[in-house]
């Protein structure tokens, strides 16, 4: 298997790969998750991708689109509280059904690693929802450990 990875501004790419996340999340939080539209999905792709400090990896085997990240580089500045860093913040990654567990979503975080390396940040950061057990093993299996908790109390 022949697993190319590439950066990309492709936003219409990047919606129709969009659906089976999307569904998951609409599916375990319809409170939160909107059905998906892909056109109201490739029109956010787009904005979020024209800030410079906006990126998106796109992983092919075969040439066949089999999943992405789109993450982004986010300063910390010092304040009285904390020290100045900087981290990379992967803001969405899927994998396409046909592609689990083939080591695809390994070679993103990989490349993302390398952006971060090279980008001078100390650390990757992301959140998932807590239900979507597959993406909390995912994150443990590659190194990840849980830093900070967002905690909810529903009042509706």
């Amino acid at each position: 298997m022949n697993i190319e990875i590439a950066i990309t501004k492709d936003a219409d790419r990047i919606a129709r790969m969009n659906q089976p996340v999307q569904d998951l999340h609409e599916r375990l939080y319809p409170r939160y998750f909107k059905k998906y539209s892909f056109e109201e999905t490739k029109s956010y792709i787009a904005k979020q991708l024209e800030d410079v400090n906006w990126f998106c990896y796109v992983a092919t085997v075969d040439k066949i689109n089999a999943g992405y990240a789109i993450f982004f580089i986010r300063n910390y500045e010092e304040n009285p509280f904390r020290n100045a860093y900087k981290g990379i913040h992967i803001d969405q990654i899927t994998i396409m059904p046909a592609f689990k567990n083939k080591g695809i979503g390994k070679e993103i975080m990989k490349r993302i690693e390398q952006f971060a390396k090279q980008s001078n940040a100390t650390q990757i950061e992301l959140t998932h929802w807590e239900q979507n057990e597959e993406a909390k093993g995912f994150y443990q299996h590659i190194g990840f450990e849980t830093n900070f908790r967002f905690v909810v109390k529903s009042l509706v």
